[in-house]
């Protein structure tokens, strides 16, 4: 039982995560402004620490400004937590803790396989996109709102088609959809790329509700280095239940 919410808990994590993650066919460097509150409900006993504080946080009710830079290779997204980067070519995924010079890694190909895998599958295929007709301004953008239906909680998506860039990453996604079928099974609801880039977002996640607006963006050519792990850092193994 706690292993099965332990994988739940990750999984949520994921699939938000890469909802929210449109491919750039240039190199992209953008900044959110996210404000968290709630109470996250169910967390498991064994959650490892940098991911259980990370979900305590959020109850803070603190506003963060959030980097992101975004490769066709990579992302990697710094936060006041932490620093997390994702290699796509290899699909693991890097928690680095510049406090402690420590990094955890998943191996999303590993993860997907098995039970894990199954409930992800069931997760995504039980989620809901809406597209409604309400439109609006939203720093600067031309916004539509879509519904986000996901294990019985609501989002919204404001997204919108005139930010910098968004037919750049609309003609990758299919492309990286071909070359990683898993980046697709994890997209929720059939999202796509095609609905525009996420300016604003409000969800609602195991009680913890996220509002992240996009506050500006930028086409920038950004150095291989940063989706390296940093020399000095050592590695913390994470055993996790996917079994």
């Amino acid at each position: 039982m706690k292993s099965r919410k332990f994988m739940l808990c990750l999984l949520l994590a994921l699939i938000f995560f890469l909802t929210l993650l449109p491919m750039a066919y240039g190199d992209l460097y953008w900044v959110s402004v996210v404000k968290t509150g709630g109470m996250p409900k169910g967390l498991p006993k064994n959650l490892p620490k940098e991911v259980r504080d990370q979900m305590l946080a959020q109850f803070k009710g603190e506003t963060d400004t959030q980097k992101h830079y975004l490769t066709s290779y990579a992302s990697r997204t710094e936060t006041k937590q932490g620093i997390t980067i994702m290699d796509f070519e290899s699909m693991t995924i890097y928690q680095l803790n510049p406090i402690n010079k420590t990094y955890t890694r998943i191996d999303m190909r590993s993860m997907m396989k098995g039970q894990m895998g199954e409930m992800a599958k069931k997760m995504v295929e039980d989620s809901k996109v809406t597209r409604t007709n309400e439109t609006k301004k939203i720093a600067g953008y031309q916004c539509r709102k879509y519904i986000v239906i996901i294990m019985g909680s609501e989002s919204e998506y404001w997204m919108s088609k005139d930010v910098e860039g968004y037919r750049e990453f609309e003609a990758l996604n299919e492309k990286m959809f071909k070359k990683h079928p898993e980046f697709k099974q994890m997209q929720m609801g059939g999202f796509t790329g095609k609905e525009g880039f996420p300016v604003e977002t409000m969800t609602n996640m195991m009680g913890i509700k996220t509002t992240t607006v996009l506050e500006k963006i930028e086409d920038n050519s950004l150095s291989r280095g940063l989706f390296k792990i940093p020399s000095g850092y050592k590695l913390v193994e994470t055993k996790m239940p996917f079994k």
